[in-house]
């Protein structure tokens, strides 16, 4: 198992020490304050526990208290430039919008919503809890994922920032509704990362299926260590490695990202499961 460094260790010197690694498991658990972020609330086999909000520090020893009854609402983060949500347009002339299409609703993102295209990466098990601000789960409230593949690019735009033309696509996206205990469960590929962005997955919770009432907006990130050490792991994620954006140095992420970590099992090799608990005001 990789774990994260001691303070004692440097997050290079934690990378020079993965050289010759070829697998291993990777693990943390984390939420704690800041003001940009989502509680996260998982045990180590991934299962989130409503209402109570548990944080285990990155770095190895250390750890917080548990805290009970109130959790911390996710403050919101902003959607980014490819929301595909309806609020802009394509680089196309036309409203950029999957949620209008009901084939969004979805488990597995991994390609277009007519099946084609499947992007390569490493399997990325997301499973996501919502509850209110008192630990309730929300069923009946519909999570919208999206983020780029493994070489930086969203579908479903066509921009310079992207470097290309990808209007015509639509994957790493859906929507999924929660069931009774609030929760939904994606599968997608380990998202790349890009330059002047740290890891992120952006995510989106509106009140049912008829997204007339969004209740969040945010996004979810990673510890820099695992992040690191997954993508020197991973076959086709160089480019993700070399683009060295901290959490600290993101643009979005640099208040702080307590609230917004994932909590990550598994390795590159084989495959990846993440937990996340959005808490909506």
């Amino acid at each position: 198992m990789i774990t994260p460094p001691t303070s004692l260790l440097g997050r290079r010197r934690f990378l020079t020490a993965l050289a010759g690694v070829t697998g291993g498991a990777v693990l943390v658990a984390a939420c704690g304050g800041d003001s940009s972020g989502s509680a996260t609330t998982a045990d180590t086999t991934g299962a989130t526990t409503a209402g109570e909000s548990t944080t285990t520090a990155a770095t190895a020893g250390e750890s917080t208290s548990t805290t009970s009854a109130t959790a911390t609402a996710t403050p919101g983060e902003t959607g980014g430039p490819f929301p595909a949500d309806g609020t802009n347009d394509n680089g196309e002339g036309e409203v950029a919008n999957v949620l209008a299409d009901p084939r969004s609703v979805r488990r597995d993102i991994r390609s277009d919503l007519d099946g084609a295209n499947t992007q390569e990466g490493v399997p990325f098990e997301l499973s996501v809890a919502v509850v209110d601000s008192g630990g309730a789960p929300l069923p009946g409230a519909a999570v919208y994922i999206w983020h780029c593949n493994r070489d930086g690019e969203y579908s479903q735009y066509n921009s310079s920032m992207l470097g290309g033309d990808f209007s015509d696509f639509s994957w790493l996206r859906g929507v999924q509704v929660a069931d009774a205990n609030g929760e939904v469960q994606f599968l997608t590929i380990l998202p790349g990362r890009y330059p002047g962005r740290a890891f992120h997955i952006h995510f989106a919770v509106y009140a049912d299926d008829t997204y007339s009432n969004l209740l969040l907006t945010s996004q979810m990130a990673v510890d820099d260590n695992v992040i690191d050490a997954l993508y020197a792991q991973a076959d086709g994620y160089a480019a993700s490695l070399s683009n060295d954006t901290d959490n600290a140095r993101d643009n979005i992420f640099s208040d702080g990202v307590d609230h917004q970590l994932l909590t990550v099992t598994g390795d590159a090799g084989a495959g990846l499961a993440a937990t996340f608990t959005a808490v909506v005001a």
